[in-house]
């Protein structure tokens, strides 16, 4: 009785076989002559699979001479690998770079601020950082502004800082903080109202006609509320966790957090309507901060001019008419953000 002998699996399609591996003929003297041995085999090098050529092509590769046992027929096929795909940059993507390289030089810098306070002060050192400032919310570290080279979004750097610096006001009362972001806007936007109060003397329907509107120049518009909320939800979030980047941050809101900024700023800070109502009253009426009323004072005659009515000596009628006005603009912005 003769021996068994090993039989090569063939499989029952042809082609299949020779995408797997190529044939060698004579390879089973004893088996009949359509009897073919299909062998499988990597390349010596193991960058590929022997293939015979002359049968079936090198899909998403190429084919390389000798590194396979067998006839010339029979060679490598070397799969390209598939290059990379680079997702397209967004349009945030050089400021957020940019903020990362400055986090990064201000946490080399170290001293006795933290980062983060750092990358804001070198946002605003050129445009907020003048005596009044100074006594706002403090200077700026010179050394690190010497550090780094010129940029811009300065507005945005200030207000951020104070928000990181002075935190929320308790209640309906205001702080240095407000002024540097939305405070600021609203006083300003007062005294435009009393430059402007002869064809438009109605406070709210000033407030409903002009403030906050993508159309309008004033010292309030969509834009400069938009900044406000940003900073306001950047600079609380960095006050709360120092360990968050405020890189990382401005990232987060103009990728993803630009959906709710609207509510996280009027909720944060005002909390409801009449909070909301509450507050803008206490900002446009002097306070117990001299410097804040100083700035005050100075914001409404920059554009009301010297001669005007003060905010102290409206009516109530005429206050509650202007601060209402107010709190359902930040109220109806927050709907529109939701239906969005």
């Amino acid at each position: 009785m003769s021996a068994a002998r090993p039989k090569a699996a063939v499989p029952a399609n042809p082609k299949a076989a020779a995408r797997q591996g190529f044939t060698v003929i004579d390879a089973c003297p004893n088996d009949p002559l359509s009897v073919k041995c299909c062998i499988q085999a990597s390349c010596k090098d193991g960058s590929g699979q022997c293939l015979d050529k002359s049968r079936v092509s090198c899909a998403g590769g190429a084919f390389k001479p000798d590194l396979c046992p067998g006839g010339n027929n029979v060679q490598c096929c070397q799969k390209t690998a598939a290059a990379p795909v680079t997702p397209a940059p967004k349009p945030v993507d050089p400021f957020v770079a940019y903020l990362q390289r400055l986090h990064e030089l201000a946490t080399r810098y170290g001293g006795d601020r933290p980062a983060n306070q750092l990358v804001m002060e070198w946002l605003r050192h050129e445009e907020y950082n003048d005596f009044q400032w100074k006594a706002l919310i403090g200077g700026v570290d010179d050394d690190f502004i010497a550090a780094v080279e010129k940029a811009g979004a300065f507005h945005l750097g200030a207000c951020m800082n104070g928000v990181f610096l002075k935190g929320p006001a308790d209640g309906t009362g205001i702080n240095r903080g407000d002024v540097a972001g939305w405070g600021g806007d609203w006083i300003t936007f007062y005294g435009e109202w009393r430059r402007d109060s002869n064809d438009e003397p109605a406070g709210g329907k000033y407030v409903r006609d002009h403030m906050a509107n993508i159309k309008d120049d004033t010292s309030f518009k969509l834009r400069d509320l938009i900044e406000g909320a940003d900073c306001y939800n950047i600079g609380m979030r960095l006050r709360a966790n120092p360990r968050l980047s405020i890189a990382d941050e401005v990232e987060r809101v103009l990728a993803s957090g630009y959906k709710s900024r609207m509510k996280n700023f009027v909720e944060g800070r005002f909390k409801t309507p009449s909070g909301a109502q509450a507050v803008a009253k206490t900002m446009l009426l002097p306070g117990d901060d001299l410097l804040v009323n100083a700035g005050w004072t100075r914001l409404i005659q920059q554009k009301g001019g010297f001669i005007m009515k003060l905010p102290l000596y409206l009516s109530d009628e005429e206050m509650d008419d202007l601060t209402k006005a107010f709190a359902d603009r930040l109220f109806d912005l927050v709907r529109q953000e939701g239906a969005a």
